[in-house]
């Protein structure tokens, strides 16, 4: 099954505010991709609030393309795929409202939380925060890059299948008693 971890950084607390959509895409025992696209955010929210916390300011995305301009790349890289978010409700929902600011349809793709499965697969954690995981995991992170958040979440999942010898997503979920859930 293919799997596509998301990462959205937002400029404000908005969730119709994307600025950075991270990608890491895995299919057949492979990590094919990893990338990120700048996103202009509609004019009526994009003042940039949460720059402290990314460091993507209006200058960077200025000329980027908005997400409704994105939609038929989406549309190829979440064909056929299982979704992976860290704190998937957040990602989602950016998706999911920013399509429907746009008058666009929503992805009904299967998804999974990485929170869950963290604390579910790794539950000796003191906590399953993004940059814990990548500590533990031995990873080079840059937290809130979205290109990275998006890395880091694919590996929470593939070192868990690597740790358990597990190579079928499904059959993991099961064994950790764990439901895929649908996006609406």
């Amino acid at each position: 099954m293919k799997i596509v971890a998301i990462d959205f950084e937002t400029a404000n607390s908005t969730l119709t505010s994307p600025c950075s959509l991270g990608f890491c895409i895995y299919d057949e025992g492979v990590i094919l991709d990893n990338f990120e696209w700048y996103i202009k955010p509609p004019e009526e929210y994009a003042y940039f609030t949460n720059t402290f916390i990314h460091h993507i300011t209006y200058k960077d995305v200025a000329d980027a393309q908005g997400l409704d301009q994105y939609f038929a790349k989406l549309e190829e890289i979440f064909s056929d795929s299982l979704i992976i978010a860290h704190n998937a409700r957040f990602d989602l929902g950016v998706l999911n409202a920013t399509l429907d600011y746009y008058g666009l349809k929503h992805f009904l793709n299967p998804y999974l939380d990485t929170v869950t499965f963290a604390r579910r697969f790794y539950p000796y954690l003191s906590n399953h925060k993004l940059d814990t995981l990548s500590n533990y995991l031995g990873l080079r992170f840059n937290h809130h890059n979205a290109k990275s958040d998006a890395y880091c979440c694919m590996m929470i999942i593939l070192k868990a299948m690597e740790t358990s010898g597990i190579f079928d997503i499904k059959e993991l979920l099961k064994i950790l008693h764990l439901k895929i859930n649908y996006n609406r």
